[in-house]
Order: structure tokens, then C-alpha cells, then sequence
């Protein structure tokens, strides 16, 4: 959405002042996955959150930006100086105009182009409209030594309130995405077709190993005793365990983002990820960046509205 947090919070001001219906385009904001998902939280199906992960992992030149220049690309074709904008003025390169993502100068990397999906989807799913209150975030260039500056594989944690949500993204080995919310009565594991409901009890289901490597003999074997005849259930009444998925389309399908926004352009009812649920899901890859270049954790500072070390 911006390059810069100032830019962001530009963004949002404008759009409050005008009232103009404004949709920013993570299409998992619009999802029934996610949606279903957002549900389920609601309702307590996990319990008290304790962490949330996700994945995400790609290995092509195309994944890693590395996109061939338009055949007629020239400084006759574009307009070099007005595309370079604010950035330092460099000559005429036709890869840093096809391949923009992998500088700093231009982009904002992997947390611009795929860590936004996952920030958004989630604090959707959780019901946030915030910036994370901290970051700390780790990696390096370990796959594409191509010039670039911005990293290949970038790890984050971010702090929401009290919960860590931690983020794994790497351009040099294809992996699945997976967003797993984890709570004290099971978890959510989120792919880009469903939602897997699993469910646990929280408690012990056989006596502590604990007691068991450590008791004598005599004191374990009346603890095991005790343990069975107080929690071995009614024989044909064994508890089952539950994992439930639910199904849809993939959460990267623009129609339902689409259909979504030209609604409420007819209704003028606000949209969930407007202007200021976009800034704040960017905010989050900003501060990955910052923490990234800085080697330290960052924080974002509501009263200045700026990212501190």
C-alpha cells in the first residue's frame, strides 16, 4: 500500500477527509476461509489465543522477482526520472524498472509484496484493526545474489497486544502456505482452500510422565492407580477427538474482493479493509524492514505515529 509509514497515514487521512469508499487489495479480507475462520474465533472454538504462525515459501526467478524487462523498454519508452520519483537518481536500468521489489529504493521486498497477505488475513481473522506494538525480525540475501538489497528469506515476530504472531518467509525453497492460530482448546490451520478445525481437551490424557520417571515404585503404582480410577472413562464412552474442515474457493480470488467494493460503492457502507486497515496491516511490514536493516527490535509510537528502535 505505501513506501513509507508517512505515506500510509497520508493515505488513511485523505480518505477519512474526503468519505470516499476506498479498498485496499489483500482479496483474504473478503474470504470465506478467512471468514470462517474470523467466525470460529468469535465464537471461542480455540479458546484464549496463545500464538499465531504462518508460512510462506517460493522457489523460481518469477517468484523472486526476477522479471524480464518489456522487449521495448527504453529511456525513448518511459519516463526514467518521474518513475525513479523520490529515490536517488541512478542512470537508465531496465532491471530495476522490471525487477522494482528487490531494492529498498523502490520497494518494500517480501514484506510488501507477501507478508502484507499474511498480516492482513490474520488480524481479520482475529478481529484487529491495529499495528502490531513491536517487531523483531531476522534474515538475510541466501538464495537470489543478484544485486538486490532487499532480503530473500525474512523471519518476523510481531507483538499484538499480549500475542506473538510469528511470520516465516523465504524465496529460496517452495513451501505451502499455512497460517496456524493456536488457542488453549485446539487451533485453526488455514491453507488457500480451507479451514482445519482442530480440536484438544487441555488435559492430561494418561498420568504424568513426570511421576511415572521419578515416583518410587510403591508411590508410582498407587499414583497410576489413583490416576486411572479417577479419569478412565465408561467403557464404549471413550471421548473422540474432533478435526473439522471447511471448504471454499481460494483465498486469493479477486471476484469476492471485487463484487464487495462495488457494493458498498452502491450502498456507501464502509468496506473492513479501507484505508486505515491497510496502513496498519503495512505498518506491520514496515517495522519487519526497519527491524531488518536496523538489527534490532523496532516499536511503533502512536503519539508521533513513527517506528522507533
Amino acid at each position: 500500500m505505501s513506501h513509507t509509514a508517512a505515506e500510509g497515514f497520508e493515505m488513511a487521512a485523505a480518505q477519512q477527509k474526503t468519505g470516499r469508499i476506498i479498498q485496499i487489495g489483500s482479496q483474504r479480507v473478503s474470504s470465506t476461509v478467512y471468514g470462517k475462520a474470523r467466525e470460529l474465533i468469535s465464537q471461542g472454538a480455540i479458546g484464549d489465543l496463545c500464538m499465531v504462525e504462518g508460512v510462506l515459501g517460493r522457489n523460481d526467478p518469477t517468484g523472486a522477482w526476477e522479471y524480464p524487462p518489456p522487449t521495448d523498454l527504453s529511456p525513448q519508452t518511459l519516463d526514467w526520472d518521474t518513475w525513479q520519483g523520490t529515490a536517488p537518481k541512478r542512470p537508465f536500468d531496465g532491471l530495476l524498472f522490471a525487477r522494482w521489489r528487490c531494492w529498498k529504493e523502490y520497494g518494500t521486498g517480501v514484506a510488501g509484496d507477501l507478508l502484507v497477505h499474511l498480516i492482513s488475513g490474520i488480524t481479520f481473522a482475529l478481529n484487529l484493526n491495529e499495528p502490531p506494538k513491536r517487531a523483531l525480525a531476522l534474515g538475510g540475501i541466501l538464495r537470489w545474489k543478484d544485486g538486490r538489497n532487499m532480503p530473500d528469506v525474512h523471519a518476523s515476530l510481531f507483538e499484538y497486544g499480549t500475542l506473538p504472531v510469528y511470520t516465516r518467509l523465504n524465496l529460496g525453497t517452495e513451501m505451502p502456505e499455512v497460517v496456524r492460530i493456536q488457542g488453549a482448546k485446539g487451533y485453526l490451520e488455514i491453507t488457500e482452500n480451507s479451514v482445519t478445525h482442530v480440536t484438544q481437551p487441555g488435559v492430561d490424557t494418561s498420568p504424568s510422565y513426570y511421576a511415572l520417571n521419578s515416583y518410587p515404585r510403591a508411590m508410582r503404582e498407587e499414583y497410576v492407580k489413583q490416576w486411572h480410577a479417577e479419569h478412565d472413562p465408561i467403557p464404549g464412552q471413550e471421548p473422540l477427538s474432533a478435526a473439522t474442515t471447511y471448504r471454499g474457493i481460494s483465498y486469493d480470488e479477486i471476484k469476492p474482493h471485487l463484487y464487495k467494493f462495488f457494493e458498498a460503492v452502491r450502498s456507501r457502507k464502509p468496506v473492513i479493509e479501507d484505508a486505515v486497515f491497510g496502513n496498519h496491516a503495512a505498518l506491520a511490514c514496515h517495522m519487519a524492514n526497519e527491524s531488518y536493516f536496523r538489527k534490532s527490535a523496532v516499536s511503533f509510537d502512536p503519539g508521533s505515529k513513527t517506528i522507533k528502535a
